[in-house]
């Protein structure tokens, strides 16, 4: 049977239900629940061979609304990519990357992705070059915490509306590099963050954060107007604490004193040479 390409295709319910199919065969990745909730974006653009009404090889890009170095821009994120095993070694993918390749940098300002060990050979002869990527850390003083902070649950329709409320409203975390794309913010809480979302009504922002052997990991905030660390984390501090990461730039933070860690196992690839030195991608950020 003869293949067909195909994409933008959310309005066709079999098509759209066809492509969940392959998510959960291919990746193990069930976005059910981000699709019932209302969350599914326009911007996470398919592109996909079907045979007949199934697919057989598929990527997407998701058009990430960012600010990179202060100005507005957009990126290209490359991600859910995968073919059948019956359809492997066909050249299905690089087909897809590149038709993909053409759309995405007519409209696009940078293009990236974070590859598996595997498929390194694979983006590097399709002209992707691999840069390092970089975490804020700072050794954390003693500060006595105030009570505030509130965890909330995704699974309830009060607590998502919340984060979702928030995100629209955001500032980026960061004039460095900062995405504000609320709809994979809202992905990031029901699935790989779920249990790390809290919020401090005082300031009226959301932390994602979790703790490990005396670090803190922050992973994102939320708010529409960035508080100063100081006060931030004094709803956060813990006297466990010797080391705090920053999965995002600090610039807005007010600090100073960070310094730069490379961060090694994402493997993070652009299209030519990505517009910002010694990155720091936001985690919420990935697609």
């Amino acid at each position: 049977m003869d293949l067909v390409m195909r994409s933008d295709y959310w309005e066709d319910r079999r098509a759209k239900d066809a492509f969940l199919r392959f998510l959960r065969e291919i990746h193990g990745l069930d976005l059910g629940e981000w699709a019932a909730r209302g969350f599914w974006d326009a911007d996470f653009r398919p592109f996909s061979y079907f045979e007949g009404e199934e697919i057989v090889s598929s990527l997407c890009v998701y058009s990430l609304v960012a600010v990179v170095d202060g100005a507005d821009a957009r990126i290209a994120q490359f991600s859910s990519v995968g073919t059948a095993p019956r359809r492997r070694r066909r050249g299905l993918n690089r087909r897809l990357t590149e038709i993909a390749l053409d759309w995405a940098k007519e409209v696009h300002d940078a293009i990236l992705l974070f590859a598996d060990e595997e498929a390194i050979p694979f983006y590097e002869a399709c002209g992707f070059t691999g840069f390092q990527e970089y975490l804020e850390v700072l050794d954390a003083g003693s500060l006595k915490p105030r009570p505030g902070l509130v965890r909330l649950d995704p699974g309830r329709d009060g607590d998502l509306a919340r984060i979702y409320r928030l995100a629209q409203r955001r500032e980026p975390v960061s004039n460095r590099l900062g995405v504000t794309s609320e709809r994979l913010l809202a992905f990031h809480a029901l699935y790989p963050l779920r249990k790390r979302v809290h919020v401090i009504p005082d300031l009226d922002c959301l932390v994602i954060f979790e703790r490990a052997g005396g670090t803190l990991k922050i992973y994102d905030v939320v708010a529409e107007s960035m508080p100063d660390f100081e006060t931030l984390y004094g709803y956060l501090a813990d006297a466990g604490d010797r080391r705090i990461e920053f999965h995002f730039h600090a610039d807005k933070l007010g600090l100073a004193d960070t310094r730069r860690e490379a961060l090694a196992g994402n493997h993070p690839f652009a299209l030519g040479a990505f517009p910002l030195e010694e990155p720091v991608f936001p985690y919420t950020c990935r697609a």
